[in-house]
C-alpha cells in the first residue's frame, strides 16, 4: 500500500489543492485552511485519500501557504 504521509506524496496533495481551489479565499495572505481540512476529510471519508494527522495536514497547508508567498512576490514569474 502506497504511503500517504510522505513529503513526495503530501506535496501531490498540496498542488492537488491549489489546481482545485480549495485554498481559496486566501483569508490574510494565507491558504483557507479550514476550506482545505473540510476537502482532505472529504477525501479520507469517500476512500480517495488515506487518513492524514495533524501534521500531514500542517505540511500541505505550510506548503500552500510558502507557494502563496513566493507567487505573490513574483518569485514563480517565468
Amino acid at each position: 500500500m502506497e504511503r500517504w504521509n510522505t513529503p513526495e506524496a503530501l506535496g501531490i496533495i498540496a498542488f492537488d489543492v491549489l489546481r482545485n481551489d480549495f485554498h481559496r479565499p486566501i483569508v490574510d495572505g494565507k491558504c483557507n485552511r479550514e476550506n482545505i481540512e473540510d476537502n482532505i476529510l472529504e477525501g479520507v471519508y469517500s476512500g480517495e485519500l488515506q487518513a492524514m494527522n495533524k501534521a500531514d495536514v500542517d505540511f500541505v497547508c505550510n506548503l500552500v501557504d510558502d507557494l502563496i508567498e513566493m507567487n505573490a512576490n513574483g518569485e514563480l514569474d517565468d
